[in-house]
């Protein structure tokens, strides 16, 4: 009976963090429907509601919440474990010199390396995080992560994951404003802006009834850190659009509210780059590996289920 539930519990953890069916039906590569009907069959289980649906937003009941820590854990243990037991063999040894946006300390990125470096002990890791793209040539990184959109360069560049960019705001700011129901109530407020960041959306509605559109927003504030970009917004001077991972503990404590829930913002990638020149490298191989598996493990193993 248990392993009948593994199924709709990896796809409602997907749902409690994304927060839309229709979003976990796009990780996921299902049907909304098909997300649907696992967590309907997961309720009817426990017998007991895990979702508030309306047609606006979806929210999580207080079993929901309690049910979602748990699935996520589980999930991340599956994750960690098979990353691990794919790297068996790998006799990894040596140094890598790696650098990362700043806003990645924030992610589960620091965890896997973690885990990496004690699965490997003859592994020594030079980690930088700058919100300066470094110059992964000159400065003789063996290993570079970008978020966003990659620049024309002929660098090697392998796509790790992608994830769901939050706009975002506090909740004094919000009040301070003209209701926002729909695109066109954002375009004149302001926003707070990262440097290389571009500020015209296309947004995706969650709802059937409409169609995506298109905004452009109006800065005067723009910095060259994401955690400064935050700070701000939690200050209340302006809208904010930062990738989930980063605002996920601001939004959850309240410090940062979740503007137009009912359409989604465009979605982030992280990729690796490395230089062309460098023949094989094992190590480098048998690391991204390692990352490149605990973040996909979870969405591959749901497309399966179906």
């Amino acid at each position: 009976m248990m392993l009948e539930q593994l199924r709709p519990m990896a796809v409602f953890a997907t749902v409690a963090e994304i927060g839309s069916f229709s979003g976990a039906a796009r990780r996921l590569g299902l049907s909304a429907s098909v997300v649907s009907y696992h967590v309907s069959t997961l309720e009817a289980h426990l017998d007991t509601p895990l979702v508030y649906r309306t047609t606006r937003r979806l929210s999580l009941t207080a079993a929901g919440q309690q049910l979602a820590g748990a699935a996520r854990a589980m999930l991340t243990e599956a994750e960690v474990g098979l990353a691990e037991l794919g790297t068996q063999g790998v006799n990894a040894s040596g140094t890598l010199k790696i650098t990362a946006p700043a806003i990645l300390q924030f992610s589960r990125f620091v965890t896997r390396t973690a885990t990496f470096i004690r699965h490997h002990p003859n592994v020594e890791i030079s980690m930088g995080f700058s919100d300066r793209d470094r110059d992964i040539i000159a400065e003789g990184y063996d290993i570079g992560f970008r978020l966003g959109p990659l620049a024309n360069s002929t660098l090697i560049s392998r796509q790790l994951v992608e994830g769901k960019m939050v706009l975002c705001a506090s909740p004094d700011f919000v009040k301070s404003n003209s209701p926002i129901r729909g695109p066109d109530d954002i375009i004149n407020i302001d926003a707070i802006a990262t440097v290389g960041q571009t500020l015209r959306l296309v947004l995706n509605p969650r709802s059937e009834t409409k169609r995506r559109t298109e905004v452009a927003l109006v800065s005067r504030i723009v910095v060259d850190s994401g955690f400064a970009a935050r700070r701000l917004a939690e200050e209340g001077v302006g809208l904010v659009i930062l990738p989930d991972f980063f605002v996920r503990e601001a939004l959850d404590n309240g410090e940062l509210v979740e503007v137009l829930e009912d359409w989604d913002a465009p979605q982030y990638t992280i990729h690796a780059l490395w230089p062309p020149n460098v023949g094989s490298n094992h190590l480098r191989a048998a690391y991204l590996n390692f990352v490149a598996a605990i973040a996909r493990t979870s969405a591959e193993t749901d497309r399966t289920m179906t």
